[in-house]
C-alpha cells in the first residue's frame, strides 16, 4: 500500500521534543563552563577552532593595509612631470637629466622628484589618449615631441603661448625659425560647423639642438617643447625651460629662487 506523505502528520519517532537541545539558547557562560572543564590540550584546540581564524584574518588585513599605507607615505612626490613622445632616448641620460633638473629646482631627488616619461607615442591611440588625459588632469606639465606629433596636440589648444602667459615668455627670445606656430582647431571646425580661425600661436620651441637635449641621444630632427595650459607647476616648468636651453647652467647648479623655497 502506498504511503501518503503529509506534513501535517508527524511520526512520534521523528518528533523533536520542544525542550530539546536545539531549541535551547546558549550564552557565553555555557562556553566558559565548557572551556573550564578542558585540559591544556583541549583549551589549545578550543583556541584554534574559535579564535585563531579570526586573529589570522585581522592580522592579514592589518599587514596589507600597513603595506599600502607605507607605500603611500613613502612614495616620492613628482614636482614636475615631463612627457617626451615618439623618441627612443638613452635611459641613463634621461635619469641624469631628471636628477639635474631636480637639483636645479631645489629638490632632494628622493622624496620630491622630477619625472621624465619617454613612453608616450602620438601615433599610438592608447598612449596618445593617456597623455591627453594627463594634460586634462593637470598631471603633465611639459610635452616634448617631434614637430608633427607636437602640432597634433598644439592645434587642440593644450599649450600656453607667450602673448598670454609669462610661463613661456622665453619663447619670445628663441630664434624665430625655431618657434612653432599653429592655429587652434576644435570639434566644430572639424565638423565644418565653424570656420577655422587662421590665427597662429607660438605654442612651442624646437629644442633639438640644445646641448642638454642632444645628450639624451634622440634620433628625431626636431623636438618641440610646450607647456601644458593646465599645469599646476608653471614656475617649475619655466625653470625647466631655462635649465634645458641655457648651456651655462651645469649639473649641480641650483636656481636661487627654488633654493630659498627648499630651506
Amino acid at each position: 500500500m502506498a504511503r501518503i506523505f503529509d506534513d501535517s502528520v508527524e511520526d512520534d519517532k521523528s518528533k523533536v521534543k520542544k525542550d530539546g537541545l536545539i531549541y535551547q539558547q546558549r550564552d557565553d557562560t555555557d562556553y566558559k563552563k565548557e572551556y573550564e572543564k578542558l585540559d591544556s590540550k583541549g583549551k589549545f584546540q578550543f583556541f584554534k577552532d574559535y579564535y585563531l581564524p579570526t586573529i589570522v584574518v585581522i592580522a592579514v588585513i592589518a599587514l596589507v593595509g600597513g603595506y599600502f599605507l607605507y607605500g603611500a607615505l613613502t612614495k616620492p612626490q613628482t614636482v614636475l612631470y615631463v612627457a617626451i613622445c615618439d623618441q627612443n632616448l638613452d635611459d641613463k641620460q634621461v635619469d641624469k637629466l631628471e636628477k639635474a633638473v631636480g637639483t636645479y629646482l631645489g629638490l632632494d631627488n628622493k622624496h620630491e622628484i622630477v619625472t621624465i616619461n619617454t613612453e608616450f607615442n602620438s601615433k599610438n591611440g592608447t598612449l596618445s589618449e593617456q597623455l591627453q588625459s594627463y594634460i586634462y588632469a593637470g598631471t603633465c606639465d611639459i610635452v616634448i615631441a617631434p614637430k608633427e606629433g607636437f602640432t597634433g596636440y598644439a592645434t587642440a589648444g593644450y599649450f600656453f603661448e607667450p602673448d598670454s602667459s609669462d610661463t613661456v615668455a622665453a619663447f619670445k627670445d628663441w630664434p624665430k625659425d625655431k618657434r612653432i606656430y599653429c592655429p587652434i582647431i576644435d570639434g566644430e571646425n572639424i565638423r565644418g560647423e565653424k570656420e577655422i580661425d587662421e590665427t597662429k600661436y607660438n605654442f612651442g620651441i624646437d629644442v633639438a639642438d640644445c646641448k642638454k637635449y642632444k645628450a639624451l641621444e634622440g634620433k628625431s630632427k626636431s623636438a618641440v617643447l610646450g607647456v601644458s595650459n593646465s599645469s599646476r607647476k608653471q614656475e617649475e616648468a619655466a625653470a625647466f625651460i631655462k635649465f634645458l636651453t641655457d648651456d651655462s647652467l651645469k649639473d649641480g647648479d641650483v636656481n636661487p629662487d627654488f633654493a630659498l623655497q627648499s630651506k
